[in-house]
């Protein structure tokens, strides 16, 4: 339900605000007034992609929540007696094993597990052309008005900024593999925005718990082109 309250209130209020045209403030946002009308007709159709992703999200949580766990098989606690051995006792027999000079083997060091690229590609973002967000689990990569890597808007979009659940920059040499992205956003706290511009570099963290990595190509306002990897769940 966390995710449920924000969607719709954020759904309510563009549909409250392109259907009224005048400035309100609805659940705590505040809409300025929309005079044009092709902003009103964007702004009712993100409130309604809102609404239908907070349905989703409310059905998903309850359908989730009906589901309980298996019951466990029950485990029997009698234990059976061992059967008497009619078999003759033998006095034992000691030997002595001659020393040996076998060295003992070095363990190998484990082999990383190599994760497999999922996706990887050059990914657009345009608030004018209402291109505010990708969701970066499906494949390939699809367009989400809130995403796993997109554009920090409300009404407006902000410039040189991009959003999404868990944002880091990276500020090593090159491009970050798999490995240094997870213990990057392991050990700094994931931002919902991040301010960036034409070069940089950073890791993401995707809503089904894959791991990504983006480099900006382009940064001009709320205009982007980013090349974007995603990598397999391990």
């Amino acid at each position: 339900m966390g995710d449920v309250v924000p969607l719709w209130t954020f759904g309510l209020a563009c549909l409250l605000a392109a259907v009224v045209g005048e400035a309100l403030e609805a659940g705590g946002i505040r809409m300025p007034a929309l005079r044009r009308k092709e902003v009103r007709i964007a702004v009712a159709l993100v409130g309604v992609v809102a609404l239908v992703l907070g349905l989703v999200a409310f059905r998903a949580g309850h359908t989730s929540a009906e589901s309980g766990p298996s019951p466990s098989p029950a485990v029997s606690t009698t234990a059976s007696a061992p059967a008497p051995s009619t078999a003759p006792t033998t006095a034992p027999t000691t030997t002595t094993a001659a020393p040996t000079n076998t060295p003992t083997p070095t363990p190998l060091p484990p082999t990383p597990t190599t994760v497999a690229v999922r996706w990887q590609g050059t990914l657009a973002l345009d608030g004018d052309a209402m291109e505010t967000g990708w969701a970066l689990d499906s494949l390939p990569p699809s367009r989400a008005p809130l995403g796993d890597l997109g554009l920090s808007c409300l009404l407006t979009c902000d410039a040189d900024e991009l959003s999404g659940n868990a944002l880091v920059a990276w500020t090593g040499s090159g491009l970050p593999s798999r490995e240094q992205c997870v213990e990057l956003l392991n050990t700094q706290l994931g931002n919902r925005q991040l301010d960036v511009q034409d070069g940089s570099i950073g890791c993401a963290g995707t809503q089904d718990q894959r791991v990504a990595r983006f480099k900006v190509l382009s940064a001009n306002g709320d205009r982007f082109s980013l090349s974007v990897t995603v990598w397999q769940l391990p």
